[in-house]
């Protein structure tokens, strides 16, 4: 019954399809299965049984065709079906040969297969097995019989960090000039005395790229036209006019200090990054994106010299909707 109930689902499914072909096909699969249930009921109540004293299957079919006329077995039960497939054509196939190229044969008593094992096992020899005598139990040692430590394991060597992750030099330290337009500045680590100047032929339309450093500083004697810092891990950059902006990108405790005009910072990616600006520069604006730690001081209006302000970015908004398909967002309280 539980097969029925589940083949149901699944010939729905075809049927569905109203393809005539298949319906026919999936009705008479179905009264296939009600058949096989009457069957069951009749002549299996209990299940299958095994007959131990059986003898081999090609053996039986030899002697017993399917699909013959001969009178079934004594003790065979009835049943309702049309009979079993006839033979293949051919016949069953041959019996497996074994490496010697003889066939293999089954024992005349197929059940004393587990027997003739055990039988196999008390008639084995134990003479070569060491004896365990009284002093050897642990159960016997005294408490001063402590075995020796056990040697530990080396612990297996950590394999260098692969290339490209992480922060710093990436290979040797580099300074040069590209297309006599693009300052490239590279994989330098705990250098404080990096300079470019006018005596470097650093003109206003040339473009200073910092990359990868690490424990470093760079001071920049010139106007230049913009600033990139990618990569780089506690390093400090000075600089004077920049035209267009300064961007820090994937940076980790950087700075920025201009002494001059800079009207435009792009932050991405970064932890902790201080910005110190001039009077000229009060008017700067600051885009960030997925940064944390930001900081900016500027002079406290009024104040003496030297006297400065830190104030801090905010990384925090409250947005809400206000409208169909507008929203509006605030800084949070946080940073009022």
């Amino acid at each position: 019954q539980n097969v029925l109930e589940t083949m149901d689902f699944h010939a729905i499914k075809v049927m569905q399809k109203k393809n005539e072909k298949e319906t026919v096909w999936i009705k008479a699969v179905k009264a296939m299965v009600k058949d096989l249930k009457d069957w069951c009921v009749e002549n299996c109540k209990l299940g299958l049984d095994w007959n131990f004293n059986g003898q081999e299957a090609a053996a039986y079919f030899e002697a017993n065709p399917l699909g013959a006329t001969a009178a079934a077995p004594t003790g065979a039960p009835k049943g309702k079906g049309k009979g079993a497939p006839p033979i293949p054509k051919g016949g069953f196939a041959s019996k497996p040969k074994d490496e010697e190229g003889t066939t293999t044969t089954t024992s005349a008593n197929p059940g004393a297969g587990m027997a003739a094992i055990f039988d196999a096992i008390k008639a084995s020899s134990t003479g070569g097995l060491k004896k365990v005598t009284a002093d050897m139990k642990t159960k016997n040692r005294s408490k001063d019989d402590v075995p020796p430590p056990v040697a530990a394991k080396a612990a297996p060597k950590q394999s260098a960090a692969p290339a490209g992750k992480g922060r710093g030099p990436r290979g040797p330290p580099s300074k040069r000039l590209e297309n006599q337009q693009k300052w490239v500045i590279e994989n330098f680590d705990g250098e404080s005395g990096l300079v470019l100047e006018e005596a470097d032929k650093v003109e206003k339309h040339h473009l200073v790229i910092l990359v990868n450093c690490r424990h470093s500083t760079l001071q920049i004697k010139a106007k230049v036209k913009s600033i990139a810092i990618d990569g780089c891990e506690r390093t400090n950059v000075i600089c004077q006019d920049v035209i267009s902006s300064v961007e820090l990108v994937n940076c980790e405790r950087c700075q920025v200090q201009t002494t001059g005009s800079v009207k435009s910072f792009a932050i991405d990616k970064c932890n902790g990054v201080n910005v110190y600006l001039p009077k000229e520069s009060l008017d700067a604006e600051f885009v960030t994106s997925k940064s944390s730690e930001m900081n900016v001081t500027i002079p406290e209006e009024g104040g003496e010299e030297g006297d400065i302000v830190e104030m801090p970015i905010p990384e925090q908004f409250v947005t809400r909707i206000t409208g169909p398909k507008k929203l509006s967002t605030e800084v949070s309280d946080l940073y009022c």
